[in-house]
């Protein structure tokens, strides 16, 4: 399984949500998580449903368990996890699904906290639903005060874990959208650490991610 660019769009955006599917991403992801205010969290759900999105290559970011019902009973393909820190939090996770779903939902775990990081083996073992890790660079950094410069130096390290604990794992957004030329050396450098693909906020760099992976 590749996903050489994987499109974040917010959930309670129906014009992006509508836009996602005529562009030519690997895989849309639909966020109920940090891009949705809270007050509006709810609200997406029933504009997700009006959008009749194609499902087959559609993934849900989850924002909490109760989202997981919304999930199955709309039988989408799987779910971005965020914060993924054990397994134990996907034993549970798994239990949930299993109670609701009708078809079986794969999961995504985002790794975007040391805690993550320090249990990576674990949660990539977790065979069952597990296939691809995405790495989330952004809320790592930002947990442990590290500034990370123009040429991403400060996560090698971080990337290398992941690659060396998941096939086709997917890469962190580049969150510079209108910077395409930074897009493009994320997207090499990733590519060369054994990255298959890019996580992407803007539909300018999905080409540029399809084009390197």
């Amino acid at each position: 399984m590749k996903y050489r660019s994987v499109l974040f769009v917010p959930g309670h955006e129906e014009k992006k949500i509508l836009k996602a599917y005529t562009l030519n991403a690997d895989l849309i992801v639909i966020d109920l998580e940090s891009t949705v205010p809270n007050d509006q969290k709810e609200n997406a759900k029933k504009i997700i449903e009006g959008c009749e999105v194609d499902k087959i290559k559609t993934y849900i970011r989850i924002g909490k368990n109760d989202d997981l019902n919304f999930v199955t009973k709309n039988k989408f393909k799987g779910i971005f996890l965020p914060f993924t820190e054990s397994k134990e939090q996907l034993l549970n996770i798994n239990k949930i699904l299993k109670s609701f779903e009708k078809i079986k939902t794969d999961i995504i775990p985002i790794i975007e906290s040391e805690k993550g990081i320090k249990n990576l083996k674990e949660i990539s073992e977790f065979k069952e639903r597990v296939k691809v890790i995405s790495f989330g660079s952004h809320d790592l950094a930002k947990s442990i005060n590290l500034k990370v410069s123009d040429d991403e130096k400060e996560i090698l390290n971080y990337r290398k874990l992941i690659v060396s604990n998941s096939p086709n794992p997917i890469d962190t957004s580049y969150l510079n959208f209108k910077d395409t030329v930074g897009f493009e050396k994320s997207c090499n450098t990733a590519k060369s650490l054994g990255f298959a693909g890019k996580a992407c906020i803007h539909p300018g760099q999905i080409e540029i991610s399809n084009k390197i992976f």
